[in-house]
């Protein structure tokens, strides 16, 4: 396959058949004498991913990034039009379109033209100057518009999109459940089951089912239609093991739908099988726009899915929404433990990112985004986090550029110098003063200490530095 014409012949999407087509890379149907064994039962336990995966290297800028970020596109009901201050005047709309569909009147199910929700962006103006230096931004406006005001700015820029659920009360990702209910997941009861998440059923939001051909057609048609306008890739959310479905070779009839038929593409698989031969169709269409195309998952660290990112996002590090303060459970320790088990991750040309929900309003917010930063880069994270407020923006232009040394440690501070900068962590809880030496790659006489804007000299190969407790610096040339 050498371009996009051929991957969209193979995969059908220039005239997609349904049920027993070859229609996706990986989907045709498994025969009796497949050589490739198909798991049954749950294969993709914690950490399940494998060090002896063959990986596809993300592309040159993305292993070469320091920082990712987000900015809200929308406006919150009860909110000012300024909420989105980087996205200016960007909104999502609801509008009505006419639809069939059976509705209950009396005692009777009836087709009827009524109006259903159809999401529509409102265009407005990307100000991009306060995320200047970032490699990429990601959850951006599902917009033609919104992606080529960003390559403008000279922005790389991704979609948010998710495949493991559909919204009930508007057509999500270009699906309405009423007339494809037959990619709606059932449950070990026959059920359509709705998504967990936080330890709560969301009420409209039922499971969709990634074995099932229709799904997958539409899910594909539907990332086509964002890299056709000029999306960079995507970020896939909630990227996780699959409930199984239940629903294959039933024939299922409603009084509210039409008798219809969910079928498996792989009858004997489990739903992380196909899930997985889902992602790497996702891929490979992405891939055919560009070899710098790019997809981040969130987050698949530790399954078999992890292969299919060229990056996998590690959710509320250090700092979320969720909590106030350092995560006791995110210590430096666990952070190089963390990344120990993804060296072969990293060896193979992929990456974590790590995104921290740095609070503006929190008065330590400069000293957590600056231990944040510096504690993913330590280990090769790409850090992840909105700055706005914070006082931290500097690290949004800061760039590290190629490791010189592997981190050293000594008395709870951890430091690594780099082409362009110098990272100091202190673990302590005690102030440190540090005399690092200086390697002969390390060119310059002088640095600058971003958080504080004090200049350090150099003194031969020596240079002084002065940590407070538990906080971490940067110095750049």
């Amino acid at each position: 396959m050498n371009n996009r014409r051929d991957f969209l012949k193979l995969t059908g999407l220039t005239g997609l058949g349904l049920l027993g087509a070859p229609i996706l890379p990986g989907f045709a149907r498994p025969q009796k004498n497949n050589s490739e064994p198909i798991p049954v039962g749950n294969t993709f336990e914690e950490d399940a991913a494998s060090p002896d995966a063959v990986l596809e290297p993300a592309p040159e800028w993305m292993q070469n990034a320091d920082m990712f970020s987000s900015a809200p596109w929308y406006v919150a009901a009860g909110k000012s039009s300024g909420e989105n201050a980087v996205w200016r005047a960007y909104d999502m709309e609801f509008r009505d379109v006419l639809v069939k569909q059976k509705v209950r009147i009396a005692s009777a199910n009836v087709l009827k033209e009524i109006s259903a929700k159809v999401p529509v962006v409102k265009n407005g103006t990307l100000d991009g100057v306060a995320l200047k230096g970032v490699a990429m931004i990601s959850h951006a406006p599902v917009s033609e518009l919104a992606f080529k005001q960003a390559h403008e700015q000279g922005f790389r820029i991704i979609p948010y999109v998710h495949f493991t659920d559909i919204h009930t009360y508007y057509a999500d990702q270009d699906i309405f459940h009423f007339e494809h209910p037959e990619v709606l997941l059932r449950n070990h009861e026959g059920k359509w089951a709705h998504l967990p998440m936080d330890n709560s059923e969301r009420f409209n939001r039922f499971l969709t089912c990634a074995n099932n051909p229709v799904y997958c057609k539409l899910s594909l048609g539907y990332i086509k239609k964002l890299m056709d306008w000029g999306a960079d890739g995507l970020f896939i959310d909630n990227v996780f093991n699959r409930q199984e479905c239940t629903a294959a070779k039933i024939k299922h009839t409603s009084p509210e739908f039409s008798p219809y038929v969910h079928d498996h593409i792989y009858p004997e698989a489990t739903h992380n099988y196909a899930f997985n031969r889902f992602l790497e169709s996702v891929r490979k269409l992405v891939k055919s726009y560009g070899a710098d195309k790019v997809v981040v998952l969130n987050s698949g660290i530790g399954t078999e899915f992890q292969k299919n990112g060229d990056c996998c996002m590690w959710e509320s590090f250090i700092f979320s929404w969720s909590w106030k303060g350092r995560s006791p459970e995110h210590t430096w320790a666990q952070i190089k433990e963390k990344a120990k088990k993804n060296e072969w991750y990293n060896r193979g040309g992929c990456r974590i990112t790590a995104l921290s929900t740095i609070n503006p309003a929190e008065k330590d917010s400069k000293n957590d985004a600056f231990w944040a930063f510096t504690a993913a880069r330590l280990v090769d994270f790409i850090w992840w986090a909105e700055l706005g407020g914070t006082g931290a923006e500097m690290l949004y232009n800061t760039h590290l550029g190629q490791p010189l040394t592997e981190i050293t440690e000594e008395a709870d501070v951890a430091f690594r110098f780099y082409s362009k900068a110098i990272l100091v962590l202190n673990n302590s809880s005690n102030d440190r003063l540090l005399t690092l030496a200086v390697p002969a790659a390390f060119s310059g006489g002088h640095v600058t200490d971003i958080y504080s804007g004090a200049s350090l000299i150099r003194k031969k190969n020596k240079l002084t530095v002065s940590i407070p407790a538990n906080c971490a610096r940067v110095y750049v040339k």
